[in-house]
C-alpha cells in the first residue's frame, strides 16, 4: 500500500505473527470482510447501548481529560533535539513543555515554567542551542539538567519540574503523571520486532477539525468503511474491507491484507498493512519500508488537533528517494484527509439524543470503549459519566 517503487533496505520485512494469525488474515482476505471477534464481549449482540452524548457531553469530556492526563502523549520527534542544547516547545492540552538534550546528551522534558513565579521560560524555539535556561522575568537561571543556578534564592526545591519522556521509533512520548509511560510497554515489546531504532519524520502535518477526539480514534480502529470512504484510494489495493483485530492489553492491533496477501505462500510486510493503536489516542501504521503516526489531542469536546507524520528509515539522500517518499506521503495524507472529513460528518450526526449501534465488524471500537470504562472503574472518584 502507498508505495510506487521498492526501496531496498536492511530492515526486517518478515511478519512477526504466528501461523494462526496469518491463517485468520488469509481467511478474511478471501471473504473481504472484517473478522468477527472470537471474544464474545466484542460482539454487537453482547454490548450495552452506546449513548450519543459519549461524544458530545461536557461531563464526558471532562472525564476524558483525566484519562488523557494519566496516559502518554506525543511531544515531538527525536530528530528535533539531536544534540546538547537542542530544544523544542510543545503544548499538551493546556500545559507547555520544554524538551531538550542536556550537556550529557540526555533527553529531558520540563514544565516550561520558572519555579520562582511560574513565568514561561522559553516562548519560542531558538535556532542556536541553549547553553542555559534563563527566565525572562527575574533572570533565574537553570542548567540544561534542570538545576537552579541562581544562588541567592532561598527556595525548598532546587530545579525545574521534570516530566517523564521516552524516545521510541523516532517519536517522543511524555507522561504527565507518574507511571504514564509504563502503560505503553506491552505494545512497545511487540513493536520492537520492526527495528524502528533510527527512523526520522519525512513530513509532519497538523490539522484541526470539528469532532470529538474519540470519533477520530474510532475511525482508525476498523476497516469496515474502506470500500466506501476510500473507494478511489486505499480500496484499490485492499480486498474490500478485510481485517483481523487483536487486543494487546489496553492497546490493540488491526491487520489489513493487501490484495497480494492471498497470492503468496510467504507474505511479508509488502502484503499487509499493520496498524497499532496505542491507547488512548495514537495510531502507528506500518507499511513495507516506512511507517506513519496519527495522534489525536482534544481542544474542546467537539474540536480536535490531529498530528500526522510519515517516518522513514533515514533521511532521503537522492532526488529519486525524495520522489519516492513524496509519493508515499501525499498518498497517506490524502487518505487521512478522507477520514477526517468523515469525522466531522459523524460529529454533526451525533448531536442528537439517543444511541449508536456499532456492528460486530468493529471489535476495535468495543475494545476501546471497554478500556475507557476500565480506567474509570479503577478511578472511582472521577468519571462517573463513563461508569455503568
Amino acid at each position: 500500500m502507498f508505495e510506487k517503487e521498492t526501496v531496498e533496505s536492511t530492515r526486517p520485512k518478515s511478519l512477526p505473527f504466528s501461523e494462526e494469525v496469518l491463517e485468520r488474515i488469509l481467511k478474511q482476505s478471501k471473504n473481504g470482510m472484517p473478522e468477527i471477534s472470537r471474544i464474545e464481549s466484542l460482539r454487537a449482540e453482547n454490548r450495552p447501548l452506546q449513548r450519543t452524548d459519549f461524544y458530545t457531553n461536557e461531563e464526558a469530556y471532562s472525564a476524558d481529560l483525566i484519562l488523557l492526563e494519566n496516559r502518554a502523549a506525543i511531544a515531538g520527534f527525536q530528530n528535533q533535539v539531536p544534540s546538547p542544547g537542542d530544544h523544542l516547545i510543545c503544548k499538551i492540552r493546556d500545559r507547555d513543555l520544554l524538551i531538550l538534550k542536556d550537556e550529557d546528551n540526555i533527553l529531558r522534558a520540563y514544565y516550561n515554567s520558572c519555579m520562582h513565579r511560574g513565568t514561561r521560560l522559553v516562548s519560542e524555539r531558538r535556532e542556536k542551542p541553549l547553553k542555559k535556561v534563563v527566565c525572562p522575568y527575574h533572570s533565574w537561571t537553570y542548567s540544561l539538567d534542570g538545576k537552579l543556578l541562581t544562588t541567592d534564592c532561598k527556595v525548598p526545591e532546587r530545579g525545574l519540574q521534570e516530566v517523564a519522556i521516552r524516545s521510541f521509533a523516532g517519536i517522543l512520548f511524555v507522561g504527565l503523571q507518574r507511571n504514564a509511560l509504563e502503560h505503553l510497554e506491552p505494545v512497545f515489546e511487540e513493536l520492537k520486532r520492526f527495528a524502528f531504532d533510527s527512523y526520522v519524520p519525512y513530513e509532519i502535518k497538523k490539522t484541526e477539525g470539528n469532532y470529538n477526539w474519540k470519533v477520530g480514534v474510532e475511525i482508525f480502529l476498523e476497516s469496515y468503511h474502506i470500500s466506501t470512504v476510500h473507494k478511489n484510494s486505499v480500496a484499490l489495493v485492499i480486498p474490500k474491507n478485510a481485517s483481523v483485530f487483536d487486543p494487546i492489553g489496553e492497546h490493540s492491533r488491526v491487520l489489513i491484507p493487501n490484495r497480494t496477501f492471498a497470492e503468496t505462500s510467504a507474505p511479508t510486510r509488502k502484503d499487509l498493512i499493520i496498524s497499532y493503536f496505542l491507547f488512548p489516542s495514537t495510531i502507528l501504521v506500518i507499511f513495507r519500508d516506512h511507517f506513519a503516526m496519527i495522534h489525536f489531542q482534544p481542544i474542546s469536546k467537539e474540536r480536535t488537533l490531529c498530528t500526522q507524520a510519515v517516518l522513514i528509515p533515514q533521511k532521503a539522500k537522492t532526488e529519486r528517494m525524495k520522489r519516492h517518499w513524496d509519493y508515499n506521503a501525499e498518498f497517506f495524507f490524502r487518505t487521512i484527509s478522507e477520514d477526517l472529513i468523515l469525522a466531522e460528518e459523524i460529529q454533526a450526526g451525533l448531536r442528537r439524543e439517543g444511541f449508536i449501534y456499532p456492528s460486530s465488524f468493529e471489535p476495535g471500537i468495543f475494545h476501546f470503549h471497554d478500556c475507557i470504562q476500565n480506567f474509570f472503574s479503577k478511578h472511582t472518584d472521577v468519571g462517573k459519566f463513563h461508569r455503568s
